[in-house]
């Protein structure tokens, strides 16, 4: 079994936050973990440490706590009686994101499920959301399901496949024990995926040679060779697994190449960017969490 012992969902009572507690309770039953669940309540400008900051006379705070509570129970009795030990938490702050990390850190939490709107556009990029942040500040693996997917997405033990992509960096190999180790847990197929971002030189294109592949016939074996490297001798011969190697670009590639093999599951790395770098460049791992047809479970990087 993997090593996923304590779990925890956000919820914010939405619709698509409820429907994700069925995928964590499969989780945390696949997994033998613990379920925590946790509302963040936040009120506009409220300051726990600056009187002149709290909440009005009106009993706000407590209005939002009596109705969180009622909804949390709500959402825990959806938990059936044998299943996994789920426990319940509102806590008061300034943004979710800042309080979901905070509890994460403080439970010593293995996986983090995380139901987000999936955004797309300029609405996404300048608006940001609690699951980008959390992804930013995370102290474990996220889990992060769209809406379009929760209905969609199996059981751990119906994971038929799952792709590793990597670009041979440090940082890609973070989530690589991960994955093969879910790939175990759940007998899954696991695929290594590398994109060749290289383009062919426009001269080259008189000659009818379009891709990289044509122009340097080695630039495929070399990278299965990498691939092949990255497979634990011990997992060698146990493991299913296979290499797909394409061209172009890694988000695009990936993304295509998940909907067409029908992948259950991707897991991938990120190096936890913020900021003006993040808006402007975005990175490989924000693409495909934004577009992939399937969950995305997302390792931060540690290099």
């Amino acid at each position: 079994m993997a090593a996923f012992s304590r779990i925890l969902l956000p919820t914010d009572f939405s619709d698509f936050s409820n429907q994700a507690m069925d995928q964590a309770l499969d989780w945390a039953a696949h997994f033998g973990a613990e379920l925590h669940l946790l509302h963040v309540v936040t009120v506009h400008n409220y300051d726990p440490f600056n009187p002149d900051m709290g909440f009005p006379e009106v009993n706000i705070a407590g209005s939002l706590q009596e109705t969180a509570e009622r909804q949390m129970e709500q959402i825990a009795a959806l938990s059936p009686d044998e299943g996994p030990a789920v426990t319940k938490e509102i806590r008061t702050g300034f943004s979710p994101w800042n309080e979901i990390v905070a509890v994460a850190a403080e439970r010593d939490t293995d996986l983090i499920i995380m139901a987000t709107h999936g955004r797309k556009g300029l609405e996404k990029l300048f608006l940001g959301s609690t699951a980008e942040k959390v992804l930013e500040h995370t102290p474990c693996p996220v889990l992060l399901l769209r809406p379009d997917q929760q209905s969609t997405m199996g059981k751990p033990s119906e994971i038929e496949s799952i792709i590793l992509p990597t670009d041979f960096s440090e940082a890609a190999g973070d989530a690589a024990p991960l994955a093969f180790e879910l790939a175990q847990s759940c007998l899954s197929r696991l695929i290594l995926f590398h994109c060749v971002e290289q383009d062919v030189p426009p001269p080259y294109y008189a000659a009818g040679i379009t891709s990289i592949f044509e122009l340097n016939d080695q630039v495929l074996s070399v990278a299965r060779e990498h691939l092949a490297k990255l497979i634990p001798d011990s997992l060698a011969d146990d493991l299913d697994h296979d290499f797909v190697i394409r061209e172009g670009r890694s988000a695009h590639e990936l993304v295509q190449f998940a909907g067409e093999s029908g992948a259950d599951l991707i897991v991938m790395a990120t190096h936890g960017y913020s900021g003006l770098e993040q808006a402007l460049l975005g990175s490989t791992t924000d693409r495909v969490v934004r577009n992939a047809p399937c969950p995305v479970l997302v390792v931060r990087s540690k290099a």
